[in-house]
C-alpha cells in the first residue's frame, strides 16, 4: 500500500513538474512580436512659428483593422497599451534639443489618457472608439524659444483577449511637414519618417 501511494505521489509531482515546464515555455514565447504596424500623427496647423498662446494639435486616427509591415490585413482591436511617450525640449544655446520643457506648455487632451508624467515627457495612452484608435493632444505655448517634440513608438502591445500575441507600433507623422530646417543637426537630404516635430515661439 506504501508502495503504491510513492507511484501515485511521483506521478502526480512528475505531471506538476510537466505542466509547469510547458506554461513556462509558452510564457517565454509570448515575449516575441509577432506584427510590426505604423501609424501616423497630423500636426496642424502646420507651420514652423507660432506666438505665445496659440495652439498647435496633435492627433492619431487610425483605424483597428491594420496592414502589417508584411501586408497583412490584422483585426487588432482591444489593445490593452497602445500609447506613446511624447518628450518636449528647447534648442540650447550650443544647438542641441537637451533643455527639458514640459513646463513650458499647457495642455488639452481631447482624446486618450495621460498616465505619467515627468519634466520631459508625458506618457498617454489612446483611446479605441468604432473601430479607430483615437489621440488628439492640444499644447499651448507659454515661453518664446525653439522646441522638438518626439512621439515613441510602442513596443510590447497586446490585445485584452490575447496577451501572448505582442505587436510593435512605429508613430510617425503623416501629411505633416516636421520643419526639420529648424533642427540645427539634421543633414539634409530626402526627409526621413519620423516620430519628431519642430516649431518655434516668438
Amino acid at each position: 500500500m506504501a508502495t503504491n501511494k510513492s507511484s501515485c505521489f511521483l506521478l502526480l509531482f512528475l505531471t506538476v513538474i510537466l505542466s509547469s515546464s510547458m506554461q513556462c515555455k509558452k510564457i517565454v514565447g509570448c515575449a516575441e512580436t509577432i506584427y510590426n504596424f505604423e501609424i501616423g500623427v497630423k500636426a496642424y496647423p502646420d507651420i514652423d512659428s507660432i506666438t505665445i498662446g496659440d495652439t498647435i494639435w496633435f492627433e492619431v486616427n487610425t483605424p483597428s483593422l491594420l496592414k502589417d509591415v508584411n501586408g497583412q490585413m490584422v483585426d487588432y482591436s482591444t489593445a490593452a497599451n497602445l500609447g506613446s511617450a511624447v518628450s518636449f525640449h528647447t534648442l540650447s544655446e550650443d544647438n542641441q534639443f537637451t533643455i527639458k520643457s514640459v513646463n513650458k506648455f499647457d495642455y488639452l487632451l481631447k482624446e486618450g489618457t495621460q498616465l505619467k508624467i515627468t519634466d520631459d515627457l508625458i506618457e498617454y495612452s489612446f483611446s479605441e472608439k468604432n473601430g479607430n484608435y483615437l489621440f488628439k493632444l492640444g499644447i499651448i505655448a507659454k515661453e518664446k524659444g525653439t522646441y522638438g517634440l518626439i512621439f515613441s513608438n510602442a513596443a510590447n502591445v497586446y490585445r485584452n483577449n490575447d496577451k501572448c500575441t505582442k505587436a510593435s507600433f512605429n508613430i510617425n507623422f503623416h501629411n505633416t511637414n516636421p520643419h526639420y530646417n529648424l533642427n540645427p543637426n539634421f543633414q539634409g537630404g530626402p526627409i526621413p519618417v519620423g516620430g519628431d516635430y519642430y516649431f518655434k515661439v516668438k
